[in-house]
């Protein structure tokens, strides 16, 4: 699976995380995911264990604060780990 296929699933995702707030087609990928407001800190965890569980690999919380702040950097992590 490519990374672009990935970043739509993990806009997907944090479409239905928002519970409607968010709009997947709106999302940006190159956008901050804490900064946008794209998660908070419960839905990032919630997040992280959904990538866990969907895609085989696992990313400490620190990690998406300081390295994979993008879903295109989390795309390429997962798309180079599988």
């Amino acid at each position: 699976m490519g990374a672009d296929e990935i970043v739509q699933k993990l806009k997907q995702q944090l479409a239905e995380l928002s519970e409607g707030k968010l709009d997947a087609s709106a999302i940006d990928a190159k956008g901050h995911l804490f900064d946008y407001g794209y998660v908070d800190s419960l839905s990032a965890v919630m997040f992280l264990a959904w990538i866990e569980e969907s895609f085989g690999v696992h990313i400490e919380d620190l990690d998406l604060i300081e390295k994979y702040t993008t879903l295109d950097a989390i795309a390429r992590h997962i798309a180079e780990s599988a």
